[in-house]
């Protein structure tokens, strides 16, 4: 249990940067080519910018799947700064804001033997090795970061650092002693999560005193804020465990007591502490802890084993009655719990069940009111029986993967009804013709553009007759007409020089329909993948539920068997009440007698 991370805070933290911050990261560069062309060559390169443009207007919208197809485009039609290196370095970035590693990888290597700077090379792999962490490929993280040399951007320090515990690299920027701190402020974020990871690292390579000495370095910043607060209290938990441990029932005693009795690691501390109350013969303290914990849900497992450990504590001081009361309580909560865990798996069994929950997932954890977005069932009786779950690697990863397929299913879904507009579009431009009509139309376009010079000459003339401050209102006017008239002239100018209207080669025809086609071909297999995939997660959930409720119809029977030891006890007791009562008065009715 110590060994595991803050899941909610790395998958919120980091890998939103992970996705989204290679691109930022590598966007100066992009900026940087994209100004130095248009100052240098001016007008020349004008409309590569304006290509380019369209690829960064995406970009900062953060539509990455546009910004992507607008890149292709300017590409294909030899956009020079698309072509460039720091134009592929973003199309490496918004791929593995996709989360598509492999192909950032090719792009990344492609453009690091180009030439790429340090500095954006070593941002390219820590942002790589990053993604591979997150999707559990800690070999390819590591190999990754193996590629980190030189010197890093002084603003990805810590950064690399925090990764590089968690992949436990030994990379050349990484020691394995507290030296990795000395080059970090201790008011960084990511300062006190180092501190934690070294200390757990210690902890496995059997190192505990110099655990411990981090683990108190982590308790000094739970002051901050509520994620230090939340970390502190988990520091404070490891070293209660190492404590006991070592059979330190009162260094684990005092460390416990300062564990906050709300928050993510209460319900854990709270049962901890009761156990070593327990241990130090402290029972009244291990009481008033259990109630705590009984008066929460009974979804959370730490509960269910409160109510049952409660009753066996009232049982054992003697207080019969609150024992059974205790365990009359705990059977109807437990049976209450057993119906909550089949409502779950009805809610997880519903068809738009999980791409609703994955939607959702975000505000679920974090238990806002996400219920503006109407979803189809109350996912408020699901979610507090996977609080264990959704701290696993396994289902996170199955949840990105899954997040990531309802993505690109979006996207072809898209693409697939665009299908219709383009095919429209291709029948319009092969029934466009340029007859006879068309050129009538073009010769009294000439006419009409010689009658309207000569009406320009004549306004000319009549402007003179005019006062000098009417005439700057003609000229003005004058002004505006020459330019529509130039723009005509042009137009018709070109259209002269037209025999037939362009007619889109028959390869192009055959390579659209070949797109839509695919389209319709990976939309298959992506529905494929995600009716794989869905199961899989339903499979993770159930399993889960079947946790809670095999432990909960354990703690059920246990409850019973007591409630029926208790009142086995109670009524043996009035029987002994009832012969001792019945003994006195038949001799009281003797004594009366021989009187």
């Amino acid at each position: 249990m110590l060994g595991r991370f803050l899941i909610k805070h790395d998958v919120k933290r980091n890998m939103t940067k992970s996705v989204r911050g290679l691109s930022i990261a590598l966007y100066c560069s992009c900026v940087s080519a994209f100004s130095m062309a248009s100052v240098s060559h001016g007008d020349e390169h004008s409309k590569q910018d304006l290509e380019w443009g369209a690829v960064l207007f995406e970009y900062y919208q953060k539509d990455y799947f546009s910004a992507l197809v607008e890149y292709e485009y300017a590409a294909t039609i030899d956009n020079t700064i698309a072509q460039s290196l720091s134009g592929k370095l973003l199309q490496g970035g918004m791929l593995l804001s996709y989360g598509l590693a492999d192909e950032s990888h090719e792009i990344f290597q492609e453009a690091l033997e180009l030439g790429a700077t340090p500095g954006i090379r070593n941002r390219a792999w820590y942002y790589l090795a990053n993604l591979y962490y997150h999707k559990s490929q800690h070999a390819k993280a590591f190999d990754a970061l193996q590629q980190v040399h030189g010197q890093i951007p002084q603003e990805l320090h810590p950064e690399y650092h925090y990764l590089a515990t968690l992949v436990n690299s030994s990379a050349e920027h990484i020691g394995v002693d507290e030296s990795i701190l000395d080059s970090l402020p201790e008011e960084h974020p990511h300062y006190p999560y180092i501190v934690f990871n070294l200390a757990i690292q210690q902890l496995r390579d059997g190192q505990v005193l110099l655990a411990i000495e981090k683990l108190k370095k982590v308790v000094s910043f739970e002051l901050q804020n509520e994620e230090l607060a939340i970390l502190a209290d988990r520091a404070k938990h490891g070293l209660a465990q190492i404590a006991l441990q070592q059979g330190q029932n009162l260094i684990a005693w005092n460390h416990l007591t300062a564990i906050r009795t709300h928050g993510l690691y209460s319900n854990r501390a709270l049962l901890t502490y009761a156990w070593t109350a327990i241990k130090l013969k402290q029972f009244n303290d291990a009481v008033a802890a259990l109630e705590i914990l009984n008066s929460r849900s009974i979804a959370i497992p730490e509960v269910q084993e409160a109510k049952v450990l409660l009753a066996h504590l009232y049982e054992q001081e003697g207080s019969s009655r609150k024992a059974l009361k205790a365990n009359l309580l705990a059977i109807d909560a437990f049976e209450d719990g057993v119906a909550k865990v089949d409502v779950a798996r009805t809610i997880i069994a519903k068809q738009e069940v999980p791409k609703e929950f994955i939607q959702n997932l975000e505000v679920i954890i974090d238990d806002t009111d996400w219920f503006g977005s109407q979803p189809s069932v109350d996912y408020k009786k699901l979610t507090p029986f996977l609080i264990d779950l959704m701290s696993s690697k396994v289902l996170n990863e199955t949840l990105k993967e899954l997040s990531d397929l309802y993505a690109i299913q979006r996207n072809l879904i898209h693409w697939d009804r665009q299908a219709k507009q383009h095919q429209l579009i291709i029948k319009n431009a092969q029934s466009k013709s340029f007859d006879k009509q068309d050129k009538n139309i073009l010769d009294k376009s000439e006419q009409l553009k010689r009658l309207l010079d000569d009406k320009k000459s004549e306004l000319k003339l009549h402007a003179l007759t005019l006062s000098e401050k009417q005439q700057q209102r003609f000229s003005a006017l004058l002004e505006n007409i020459e330019g529509d008239l130039s723009l005509l002239t042009s137009k018709v100018d070109r259209l002269q020089l037209v025999d037939k209207p362009y007619q889109q080669p028959e390869v192009y025809l055959q390579q659209v329909n070949d797109k839509h086609q695919q389209i319709k071909q990976k939309l298959r297999e992506t529905n494929q993948y995600v009716a794989i995939l869905e199961p899989v997660v339903r499979s993770l959930v159930n399993a889960e539920l079947d946790k809670h409720e095999e432990r909960m119809r354990y703690y059920w029977a246990q409850s019973r068997l007591a409630k029926a030891r208790l009142y086995d006890t109670t009524l043996m007791t009035l029987d002994k009440a009832k012969h001792k009562a019945k003994q006195k008065r038949q001799a009281a009715d003797s004594d009366g007698k021989d009187k």
